[in-house]
């Protein structure tokens, strides 16, 4: 099955994406990975194909409207920041984004998107006609549970009010957008209307598979969910293996106590002022710190008890450390988790916040810090609290041990394959006639076939040329087509009239790890009592 991961975000996203597509290619998949071109190397090195989609990562975190949008996301009247944010950098874009996209799934059976250009896998999905699958590293389905993004913190109005918010807010979001992603639609691939109502919730309402890859154990999937919403684990891409360290950060580490691990991923740290509050934070303590700085421009005179370093593998770097200090991101969130510490998260952007909440709520960190409420004395309260707290540590570290045994890959294959079938049950044979795997035995519309008519399918490489007369459309499962069952031109073929076991819907299995850590406090999510 060839399958098209379209990501666009820095490099703890594209990461996620890459282990995901790893995962799918050693299923027998053929899987190609949309990410900016400055990923091209980390994508290639790991032995996917790779298409360029354009646009720079750090254009987000450089941008002023963009920062004060994320950052003050609860106020409503900050969207103003969002459009200007849209207007500057985004929508000059857009078209040349989505075209780098229709080119790279041209020949894709299979469109896996993540939630930043979800829009555009699914008009890609909707003029190819193939299913598409979101692959999300935070909640996003709507839910009785929480409210969303943009009601106040402490409005609670009972769960209607919750999942009605979580609507408007997908069509207000819509309403926003769909006059750029209309345009790019139109210029691009020809596609004249775009609904008015939102199109975020119409997976859900054709039950179409969505993962999330984050761990169970961190946000377990919420009970109003539908069984086609699978949180499979942490989709871990390890870097460490023939990795070593400098032989100077190797003599930090050995000249004293484990120190403090810093972390902010692709978030500048240009910032001065910012830098200083954390050597201010760190003296205070009496903590030793190893400053991940990811390419950004440090000051030159840092403090002895501080080691900078532009990039190292935190599956290598966080087991050392006392704790971590991180901006919260889903996949620095995971490394830090994973290494069983208790976690200190200052967010910066929008899902930020809901990993620093959700490290606080477990009780494997202190109350998270906005980074623009941060000074020098909170940071160091925070501090104390992650290294000398028993109790927290012994979370944590149970926490760690639950997310070390756990699988997401694995998971999120096996939930794929439950979802559309292995590779081999399905495939066109090279005169366009489809074959069927049933009990050992392969019809393929030869003279074995009973029962023969002419039927079109609804998606496949044989349809991709028109002809003059449609032909009669058989109903497939919505498994397996789930966008289109309207007449198309396309050739005929024939298919043996055979019941299709194969292919019935079943209750997804649940999924090993989808429940809380064993030795870690009980709270209930997402709004817990804390103790």
């Amino acid at each position: 099955m060839r399958i098209r991961v379209i990501t666009i975000g820095t490099q703890g996203d594209v990461r996620l994406y890459v282990a995901l597509g790893l995962g799918l290619k050693s299923a027998g998949h053929d899987v190609r990975l949309v990410a900016h071109p400055c990923f091209e190397d980390l994508v290639r090195g790991s032995g996917l194909d790779f298409a360029p989609v354009a646009g720079d990562p750090r254009s987000k975190v450089d941008n002023r409207h963009a920062r004060v949008w994320f950052e003050r996301r609860r106020n409503v009247f900050n969207l103003w920041h969002g459009f200007r944010w849209i207007k500057e950098v985004e929508a000059p874009l857009m078209r040349q984004r989505l075209r780098d996209c229709w080119e790279a799934c041209q020949d894709a059976d299979v469109i896996v998107v993540g939630i930043v250009p979800y829009l555009f896998g699914y008009a890609i999905a909707r003029k190819l006609r193939v299913p598409l699958v979101r692959a999300f590293y935070f909640p996003a389905s709507p839910t009785r549970a929480y409210p969303a993004n943009f009601v106040p913190e402490g409005v609670r109005l009972g769960g209607r009010f919750n999942l009605a918010s979580h609507q408007v807010g997908r069509q207000l979001l819509w309403q926003f957008v769909r006059p750029w992603v209309a345009g790019a639609c139109r210029d691009v691939l020809g596609v004249e209307k775009l609904p008015v109502l939102e199109p975020f919730g119409e997976l859900d309402r054709r039950r179409q598979l969505l993962l999330y890859a984050y761990s169970a154990a961190v946000a377990p999937p919420l009970p109003d969910w539908g069984n086609w919403i699978v949180v499979t684990g942490y989709w871990f891409l390890d870097s460490s293996v023939g990795w070593s360290p400098p032989p100077a950060l190797a003599a930090f580490l050995n000249a004293g106590p484990p120190p403090v691990g810093i972390c902010f991923g692709s978030v500048p740290l240009d910032n001065h002022e910012f830098v200083a509050t954390l050597t201010r934070a760190l003296d205070s303590t009496g903590h030793r710190a190893v400053l991940v700085t990811g390419g950004s421009c440090l000051p030159p005179d840092l403090p002895r008890n501080i080691f900078a370093i532009d990039w190292a593998p935190l599956n290598w770097l966080f087991p050392r450390m006392a704790a971590v200090i991180h901006h919260g991101g889903a996949g620095t969130t995971a490394d830090g988790l994973r290494a069983g510490l208790p976690t200190i998260v200052i967010p910066f952007f929008y899902d930020q916040f809901f990993w620093g909440k959700r490290v606080f709520d477990l009780g494997v960190g202190p109350r998270p810090i906005p980074r623009n409420r941060l000074d020098a004395e909170a940071l160091a309260t925070a501090l104390r609290a992650a290294t000398t707290d028993p109790n927290m540590r012994r979370r944590a570290a149970a926490l760690g041990q639950c997310i070390r045994a756990e699988d997401g890959v694995a998971q999120a294959v096996t939930a794929f394959e439950h979802h559309f079938g292995p590779p081999s049950q399905v495939k066109l044979l090279p005169e366009h006639k489809l074959t069927i795997m049933l009990d050992e035995k392969t019809y393929h519309g030869d003279e074995e076939s009973y029962r023969r008519r002419p039927i079109s399918l609804v998606r496949s490489a044989s349809c991709r040329h028109g002809q003059d007369d449609p032909v009669p459309v058989r109903r497939w499962p919505e498994r397996l087509f789930p966008l289109s069952t309207e007449p198309r031109p396309c050739p005929s073929i024939f298919l043996p009239l055979v019941p299709l076991p194969t292919f019935e819907r079943t209750r997804c299995p649940p999924f090993a790890g989808q429940g809380p850590a064993q030795g870690v406090r009980s709270r209930s999510w997402p709004r817990p009592s804390v103790n």
